[in-house]
């Protein structure tokens, strides 16, 4: 069975969020490190976690918090002004919208985050897209990427169309700047092909914990293992997504998984590439 010594979770929520969340980040970094992991990045969907991961890293010397921003309406949209403020101040993840995306609107309405009163949108706000009317990119998602490439930032597609990802990955990789399709396999629309052309047009892909196995979105685990046969160990990086209050705890989800994983066939050499070798080179300065 693989240590979770090393591991590096590239994706979670937690408190303080206006989300209810099953933890805050302070309790999961001094559990994370009790069990041999080296940091984690918390994407909140509501604003910059940049300045936090500052305080819980002093408070948890040798454990590396990661900040990064979500494009979300609450702090702009695709919003190359918040994303330079985070990004200078030490984030390095930039995520696409979440909830606030227009493919999340069109397919399940916006996000209210379990909020009593949801945020305020504005009253024409029909998603957020990194694409014009003609189908490109738009100048301000161009200006994103531009500012993450200054400060070698990954890029994440976070909930954005198949469609959109994909062009936003084409232009990354020309510009040279690090990015990830986002939990592949969490909607019915993030197949299996399309994280193939994601790594043909030179980018990763990232599967997560909460989308296999029955944790949360109850895709079968088989169908992770088939996607590490397809798409190749070294294309991918496994995350939790956890924060939920119907999932686990980080340490908890992250050492199941891999159990699970192992037990089902993957290699321990492939499991510490994508829990370690992998999300590590992700955030790397």
């Amino acid at each position: 069975m693989i240590s979770l010594e090393g591991v590096f979770d590239l994706h979670l929520h937690a408190l303080p969020d206006l989300t209810v969340r099953n933890g805050d980040e302070l309790t999961f970094a001094k559990q994370c490190k009790e069990v041999g992991m080296v940091g984690f990045a918390v994407k909140n969907v509501l604003e910059s976690t940049v300045n936090r991961a500052r305080y819980v890293n002093m408070m948890v010397p040798g454990f590396n918090y990661v900040g990064g921003i979500c494009l979300n309406y609450t702090v702009g949209g695709i919003n190359p002004t918040a994303t330079e403020a985070c990004l200078q101040q030490g984030g390095r993840i930039v995520w696409m919208p979440s909830g606030h995306a227009k493919f999340h609107k069109d397919h399940f309405g916006f996000a209210k985050y379990g909020l009593k009163r949801p945020i305020y949108l504005p009253p024409e706000a029909e998603g957020i897209t990194v694409l014009d009317e003609n189908g490109e990119l738009t100048e301000e998602s161009k200006a994103v990427v531009e500012v993450a490439k200054y400060y070698n930032a990954l890029v994440a597609t976070s909930h954005l169309a198949p469609e959109e990802s994909l062009k936003l990955g084409k232009f990354c990789t020309e510009q040279k700047v690090k990015h990830i399709y986002t939990h592949l396999m969490w909607a019915p629309e993030y197949s299996l092909e399309v994280g193939k052309q994601f790594i043909e047009d030179g980018g990763m892909v990232e599967l997560t914990a909460v989308t296999f196995g029955g944790f949360v979105h109850k895709r079968k685990l088989a169908e992770c293992v088939e996607a590490i046969h397809v798409l190749g160990a070294k294309n991918l990086v496994l995350s939790s997504d956890t924060g939920a209050v119907r999932s686990m705890i980080p340490s908890e989800i992250f050492r199941m998984f891999s159990v699970n994983l192992s037990n089902a066939g993957v290699s321990d050499d492939d499991l510490n590439v994508m829990m370690k070798t992998n999300p590590l080179a992700m955030i790397a300065e």
